[in-house]
């Protein structure tokens, strides 16, 4: 059956992408430091204007002849290159001699697309230059797969799966690990939520809004501490320009709906400048109501999925001083949302988060010190669980963090960051689910990773201290502990194009207040929750190989891992109920955690793209102590995507296996089928930079689809068949 039916999708996909065959044209901006963002392109005596995306990459209408672009770069300068005749992908390297033409890209000789660049990682110039597996959503990509949610938006990069608690809250699951064991990032500093509480509390970061999201897979506690021992995903927003626009002013919005939720979102963001000096002015609302699922279930039955509306709006505020020397800047933002808890068809939440950032890079502030990053973040935080009208539980999240780092120039071959790191946060949980005492934790961190290259080799390597006090307002004990985590990875380009790596980190993660204090009720999962102030630090051993191809009509990226967990942390089923709930304690033991991710794109013609992924995750406790609850089963698909001119295409198809692996009374989960495919038509008009109209289509097997990573899987099924119809523009 699922072998018919990834015939169906991949018949499909020829379908649409048939008028592909006659290619239009992908222009790759390139300087002496990589991708050039943002540079505006123009073909010389034609209107219109394309704006590279965050890969340096535009698209131009196809001429037969060699064609003279003009470039207007970030910074103002203005320049001419041509690009021979052809109409394959051609990269425009302004480091070359103006006389020097760009040439089409043969499948074989030049990269797809010039590598995305990570600023989680201080020392990477490009996602395949950093050692740790990444996943950079940006331009098109993100556009593509943006949802209500953070977890729903990243749910389809191999080794990421999400919490899926209902539209209002999902938070992203990476090899297994979720909740404190993943840090969600605000370019580089915590959001500073309560998501990592519990799953029904929704992550205080707005996709909509993003520009990049990135995924770093596997332990990086090195730079982020110990609640990234799963992984981190670094969300990167427009909120404090670091550019005047060229032009003075620049914007970008958004409006789309679908009819199976009665959703309307809108966004709206702009930024205006002077030389030295940018504002930015940014906003969204989002409502929708509940949603359908593809059969009916529940008592009395129905394929509404009750309590799962949304209303959330978010704006934000910015402003920078920006120069040679770099840029200072500073932002208040402002979240509200209210949204449903399926499990609990009276009982709603309703969040508002206020956030202070502050940011400031110095490019070559002291002779030695190639640039120094500056981050602050600073947020109130509360949200009320309300229950048939009447406030339930309130929480409140006050907190800070702050990193500086260091990056010097080559010493004898290396090239290292030197940084340090606080967090502050005050917690409290007050009502009837206060299930945790008050708590006010304190981190301090010091860091430094150094990178060495020769040859077609590099390591890098990196050493992290930390500390941690948590004291607590009740009759239980305060408690202090320390971590040490360090990291080794070596890669080599064997043969151009190729690389293979290897990777080895100790990484410790300190306990949460909750998993220390904890002791009470949790209606939204269904548990009582019962914490140990007696946890000690959870040390991972990861051992990571990896060979990637990054060129050429063939690309793709297989991992393999093994992470070894010395007194995992995790809340186990007791068996026991009370009032109704089950009763899970929070205990250690050794447990392992191994899998494989893959990933592998064909460029067929210049407009046809075949795509094949997938992943696996196996997580157990040691010695015969079973499986862990809430494991991602394995799943594998495939993708086609075309481009004709001003249209693009794609269909997706991805079976997810049955999860019979299941823990002590926790039940299998079935698997499912996921058709989507989607269209988008794009061009200028004046006024406009650009626009984009798209239709998508998910669910078009309208298969019912659970998730066995949900707490509540029962509760909330996927949504059946849905069409999502919207319209974006820049100016």
């Amino acid at each position: 059956m699922a072998l018919g039916r990834m015939a169906v999708a991949a018949a499909a996909g020829a379908l649409v992408s048939w008028p592909a065959l006659v290619a239009a044209r992908d222009v790759a901006v390139r300087d002496g430091a990589g991708p050039v963002a943002g540079a505006q392109v123009s073909i010389k005596g034609e209107r219109g204007t394309y704006v590279t995306d965050a890969a340096g990459t535009t698209r131009l209408p196809d001429r037969p002849d060699a064609t003279v672009i003009e470039i207007v770069m970030p910074g103002g300068a203005r320049l001419e290159r041509t690009i021979a005749a052809g109409t394959g992908a051609a990269t425009v390297d302004l480091a070359a001699p103006p006389s020097t033409p760009a040439t089409p890209s043969s499948p074989e000789t030049a990269p797809t697309l010039p590598p995305l660049q990570v600023t989680a990682s201080p020392l990477s110039r490009g996602i395949e230059d950093i050692a740790t597996p990444a996943t950079v959503l940006a331009g098109d990509a993100l556009r593509r797969q943006r949802q209500s949610s953070l977890g729903e938006t990243v749910k389809d990069v191999p080794g990421v799966a999400s919490t899926q608690f209902g539209p209002g809250a999902s938070r992203p699951i990476i090899r297994g690990m979720d909740g404190p064991r993943v840090r969600v990032l605000s370019d580089g500093v915590d959001v500073l939520d309560a998501a990592s509480v519990s799953p029904d509390h929704a992550v205080a970061s707005e996709p909509f809004l993003a520009r990049q999201i990135e995924i770093l897979k596997g332990p990086a506690t090195l730079l982020y501490g110990g609640g990234a021992i799963g992984g981190v995903v670094n969300v990167l927003d427009s909120r404090i320009p670091t550019k005047v626009p060229d032009k003075g002013y620049e914007g970008e919005g958004e409006l789309r709906g679908n009819p199976n939720s009665s959703e309307m979102t809108g966004m709206l963001g702009f930024t205006v400048g002077v030389p030295g000096v940018a504002l930015r002015l940014e906003g969204l609302h989002r409502l929708s109501d509940d949603y359908f699922t593809a059969k009916k279930f529940g008592d009395p039955p129905s394929r509404r999925v009750r309590n799962s509306f949304n209303d959330t709006t978010s704006w934000s505020t910015g402003a920078s001083w920006i120069g040679d020397w770099g840029y200072l800047g500073a932002a208040f933002s402002d979240q509200r949302s209210a949204y449903g808890i399926p499990s609990e068809e009276t009982t709603f939440i309703r969040m508002h988060s206020q956030r202070l950032d502050v940011r400031s890079e110095l490019v070559e502030p002291l002779p030695g010190i190639e640039k120094i990053r500056f981050r602050l973040g600073h947020v109130n935080y509360q949200h009320k669980e309300i229950e048939e009208s009447v406030v339930g539980t309130t929480f409140k999240n006050n907190g800070t963090d702050t990193r500086l780092e260091v990056v010097h120039d080559p010493i004898g071959g290396l090239k290292g960051v030197l940084g340090a790191s606080g967090f502050w946060r005050d917690f409290k949980a007050l009502g009837d689910e206060a299930f945790i005492a008050p708590t006010l934790t304190r981190n301090y961190a010091l860091f430094l990773l150094e990178r060495y290259s020769w040859d077609s080799f590099y390591i890098e390597g990196g050493l992290r201290y930390e500390w941690q006090h948590i004291d607590v307002r009740s009759d239980q004990p305060d408690r202090s502990h320390n971590g040490f985590s360090a990291s080794l990875g070596l890669m080599w380009d064997f043969t151009p194009g190729y690389t293979v790596g290897v990777t080895f980190s100790r990484s410790q993660r300190l306990p949460t207040a909750e998993e220390l204090y904890a002791d009470g009720p949790h209606v939204a999962t269904g548990q009582f929750e019962i914490g140990d102030p007696r946890l000690k630090v959870e040390t991972s051993h990861n051992l990571e190989l990896s060979l990637r191809k990054k060129t050429g009509a063939l690309q793709f990226g297989v991992s393999l891992y093994r992470n070894a967990v010395r007194d995992f942390i995790f809340a186990a089923d007791t068996g026991e109920v009370i009032d109704d709930l089950r009763v899970v304690n929070f205990r250690q033991q050794d447990a392992v955690f191994y899998g494989v991710e893959a990933d592998v794109k064909y460029a067929v013609t210049d407009a046809i793209d075949v795509s094949v992924f997938g992943d696996y995750v196996r997580a157990r406790i040691s010695h015969g102590g079973g499986n862990l609850p809430r494991i991602p089963p394995g799943r594998i698909g495939s993708r086609i995507d075309a481009r004709w001119d001003r249209w693009k295409a794609y269909v997706q198809y991805y079976h997810v296996f049955t999860q019979g692996d299941v823990a002590a009374f926790e039940t299998r989960t079935p698997g499912y089928d996921m058709l989507n495919a989607g269209v988008s038509f794009g061009g200028t008009l004046w006024p406009l930079s650009g626009y984009e109209l798209y239709l998508r289509a998910n669910n078009l097997l309208n298969q019912k689809a659970i998730v066995h990573t949900s707490f509540i899987k029962d509760s909330v099924p996927l949504p059946g068949i849905n069409v999502t119809l919207g319209a974006r523009f820049t100016f």
